[in-house]
């Protein structure tokens, strides 16, 4: 759990802000009301928090003395102030700062909410510039770490396709245009062929004053321009913005690509994906095969509990698979009560004990429910060899979960 630290003296300022961050994050969010509890705080949590919402005018700290002490933490901060937001941002430049709020009702605070969610999420996130000015890059890298964001570098396009190589999930490159070697407009036609512009951002960072250069970034698939001598306002501003129409884009796909009432990939996605899984193990004959569950009996726990513990029951298969298959896997809901599993690089030994083991934790899992304490068993189907395709092995999966239901149900089914 994230701590986040709160230091306002106004009660009904910090309890919106503090009420706000714990309903929207699930934070630890701890509220001091003057530098000295601030102080207390920090030294008890050793400093460790993940963003720090700073008051400027404390009754011990009237100066903003209270962001001199924090920025000694290296503690992400956001400043909250009520004066000159201009005369504040001079002021205390250069300090660890990465955004001001200005309070002026709730909507401010929704604002410091978002910032707070920005910077926990940026723990997640990779950047790279790519610059041949090592005085820009340190600039640039300095402002990004501030962010929390991780950062990497390159002095030219043939190093950042490398740099790529080795991180692909890489969410947002900053480009210069005129740079040895590949430039950047070369690099971005080569960035585009790997990634699409909802998959990674590219920011063109560049002093060139020819008013044609943006549009010529844009034709190739960049997202943004940047003129360098940016403010630091201006820098976060743009950051921010690319990140979260990636975040967008990525709710969409989880959206279409996933289950709701179990957070698995939906039927959409085992068709979409696992048809590539299927092939490229076929090609390289490497070791597949295909398991189908199902939910005994499911009718009867939806008449006898009700759907609400119905879904409880479905939900239970989620979480039982996943921790029993942690990798090499695709896991997918196909509807109903029935699931799918595709497995990569295990023989069928390992198989059969990792199917076995999984019937066996059905077996014997016992759910406290509203109305109750229910039990229920699984049938599983299973299929080895590989078909025309992914549906005609599905289909010999799918076999053996009916020989398996036939059989008493409770047990395990092997097709070839």
């Amino acid at each position: 759990m994230k701590n986040i630290l709160v230091v306002e003296d106004s009660k009904s300022v910090s309890s919106a802000i503090q009420t706000l961050l714990i309903k929207e994050l699930n934070c630890n969010c701890v509220v001091a009301a003057s530098k000295k509890e601030a102080s207390a705080l920090l030294l008890e949590y050793k400093g460790k928090f993940s963003v720090a919402l700073l008051d400027l005018g404390l009754p011990d700290a009237p100066n903003g003395e209270i962001v001199d002490f924090v920025t000694k933490f290296d503690i992400p901060t956001v400043i909250l102030t009520g004066s000159n937001l201009e005369k504040d941002e001079t002021k205390f430049r250069n300090k660890n700062i990465v955004d001001y709020v200005v309070k002026d009702g709730i909507y401010s605070f929704n604002y410091a909410l978002n910032v707070v969610k920005r910077i926990v999420s940026n723990y997640q996130q990779k950047v790279l510039v790519v610059d041949d000015s090592k005085s820009f890059l340190k600039l640039a890298v300095d402002l990004i770490d501030r962010y929390k964001l991780t950062s990497y570098t390159a002095l030219n396009g043939e190093e950042a396709l490398k740099v790529l190589d080795e991180h692909p999930d890489i969410k947002i490159v900053l480009t210069d245009y005129n740079m040895p070697v590949i430039d950047g407009l070369e690099l971005t036609r080569k960035i585009r062929k790997r990634y699409s512009k909802d998959e990674l951002s590219i920011i063109v960072t560049s002093s060139n004053s020819n008013n044609r250069v943006p549009s010529k970034f844009l034709k190739y698939g960049a997202n943004d321009f940047l003129y360098k001598g940016f403010t630091e306002e201006e820098f976060y501003a743009r950051l921010n913005a690319n990140l979260e129409i990636l975040e967008l884009f990525d709710d969409v796909r989880k959206q279409a690509n996933t289950d709701h009432l179990t957070g698995l990939y939906n039927r959409r996605y085992l068709f979409s994906n696992g048809i590539a899984m299927y092939e490229i193990a076929k090609q390289n004959a490497d070791k597949f095969a295909v398991a189908i569950l199902d939910i005994d009996k499911f009718k009867k726990i939806n008449d006898s509990y009700g759907h609400d513990v119905g879904d409880i029951a479905i939900q239970e298969v989620s979480r039982i698979l996943h921790e029993n298959i942690t990798k090499d896997a695709l896991i997918a809901r196909l509807g109903g009560e029935e699931f799918c599993v595709l497995l990569t690089n295990r023989n069928k030994n390992e198989v059969e004990s990792l199917l076995e083991d999984i019937r066996k934790d059905f077996e014997k899992n016992l759910i406290t429910t509203s109305v109750g304490e229910l039990s229920y068993t699984v049938s599983i189907g299973c299929s080895f060899e590989f078909q025309s395709n992914l549906d005609e092995m599905i289909q010999s999966a799918d076999d053996g979960l009916y020989d398996a239901k036939d059989s008493g149900r409770n047990q395990v089914r092997y097709r070839k």
